[in-house]
C-alpha cells in the first residue's frame, strides 16, 4: 500500500513532518470557508449607503413653511420651485407686455404729432391760397391797356407780379391736393386696420364662423334681418364694429327661435281632441274636487280621497 505522506530516509514521518502533515489536513478548511463570510457579510454594508438617499428624498420632500398676505401655507421646494417659474413667466409677460405698450404709445404720440403738423401745413396752406387768390382778383381788375399806355414799367412791374402769383396759387393748390390724397390714404389705411382688428375680435367671440361657408350663410342670413328690421341695406354694409355683429346676431337668433316655438304651439293647437270612449269619465266629470284639492296641495283626508277615487273610477 502507497501512500503520498513525505517520509525520511527511514520511512518514517518525523515529528516535524508530521506536524506538517496535521497543518494540512486542518488549515485548508478554514482558509476555503472564510471568503464566503466575506462575501455573505459585505452585501449588509452596501445597502446601508443606500438608506441615506431615502432620507434625503424624505428630507426634499418636506414641506417648508412660509408666509403669503400674512399667512402661514406650506409648500415643497417642488411647489416653490414652480412658483418660482411661473413668478418668473409672468414677470416676463409682463414686461414683454410693457414694452409693447410702450412701443404702441410712442407710436400714438408720434402719430398725433404728425397728424398736428399736417393739421398746421393744411391751415397755412389755405390761408395763403385765399391770400393769392385776393391779390390775383385784385389785380384781375387792373386795366391793362391803360397802365401799359401809362406806365409801361408798372405794366411790366405788375405783369411779372400777377405772374409769380399765378404759378404761387397753382403750387398750393397742387400741395393742398397731395396733402388730402394723403390723408384720406392715411384715413384707409387706419379704416382697414381697425376693419383687420374687428375681425379678429369677431372670430375670437364667434369660432364657428372661421369655417367660410357657414359665416358666409348667416351674414347673408343677418343682412336680410337687418333690412327686415328698418335698416338701410348701406347701413348694413358699414357695420364696422363687432360687437353690433353679435347683438345683431343673437336677436336674429332669439327671433329664429321664437318663430319656431309658435310655429310648434300651432300644430299642437291643430292637433284632433282625445275622443273618450262611451261609459268612461274624465277628470273633469268629478265635478272638480279632485284637481282643485291637487292644485291647492292640501292633504285629503282618507275618506275623501276614497270617495273621489270611487267616482273616477
Amino acid at each position: 500500500m502507497s501512500t503520498d505522506t513525505p517520509q525520511g530516509e527511514s520511512g518514517e514521518l518525523s515529528i516535524d513532518d508530521a506536524a506538517a502533515e496535521f497543518s494540512t489536513l486542518l488549515n485548508p478548511v478554514v482558509e476555503e470557508e472564510s471568503p464566503k463570510v466575506d462575501t455573505e457579510v459585505d452585501p449588509p454594508k452596501e445597502e446601508e449607503p443606500a438608506e441615506e438617499p431615502n432620507a434625503t428624498e424624505e428630507g426634499a420632500d418636506a414641506p417648508i413653511t412660509v408666509e403669503v398676505d400674512g399667512k402661514p401655507v406650506q409648500l415643497t421646494k417642488e411647489q416653490i420651485a414652480e412658483a418660482y417659474k411661473n413668478g418668473l413667466r409672468q414677470s416676463d409677460y409682463t414686461q414683454k407686455t410693457m414694452v409693447v405698450a410702450e412701443q404702441r404709445k410712442a407710436a400714438q404720440a408720434e402719430i398725433e404729432k404728425a397728424q398736428a403738423e399736417r393739421a398746421t401745413y393744411a391751415q397755412n396752406l389755405s390761408k395763403l391760397t385765399a391770400q393769392l387768390e385776393g391779390a390775383i382778383q385784385e389785380q384781375d381788375k387792373i386795366d391793362w391797356n391803360s397802365l401799359l399806355q401809362s406806365d409801361p414799367m408798372e405794366y411790366l412791374k405788375q405783369q411779372h407780379l400777377y405772374q409769380q402769383r399765378q404759378a404761387a396759387l397753382q403750387k398750393t393748390n397742387q400741395e393742398t391736393a397731395a396733402l388730402q390724397q394723403k390723408v384720406q390714404a392715411e384715413e384707409a389705411q387706419r379704416f382697414r386696420s381697425h376693419l383687420q382688428e374687428q375681425q379678429e375680435q369677431l372670430l375670437a367671440k364667434l369660432p364657428e364662423w372661421k369655417d367660410e361657408a357657414k359665416a358666409k350663410s348667416e351674414r347673408d342670413a343677418l343682412k336680410k334681418y337687418l333690412t327686415e328690421q328698418g335698416y338701410a341695406p348701406k347701413d348694413v354694409e358699414q357695420i364696422s364694429d363687432h360687437k353690433a355683429v353679435i347683438l345683431s346676431r343673437k336677436a336674429m337668433l332669439y327671433d329664429q327661435m321664437m318663430a319656431k316655438a309658435s310655429a310648434a304651439a300651432k300644430k299642437v293647437e291643430k292637433l284632433p281632441q282625445k275622443v273618450e270612449r262611451p261609459g268612461t269619465t274624465s277628470d273633469r266629470g268629478t265635478d272638480g274636487r279632485f284637481q282643485a284639492a291637487l292644485q291647492s296641495k292640501k292633504e285629503l283626508s282618507v275618506e275623501d280621497a276614497s270617495k273621489l277615487f270611487s267616482q273616477i273610477l
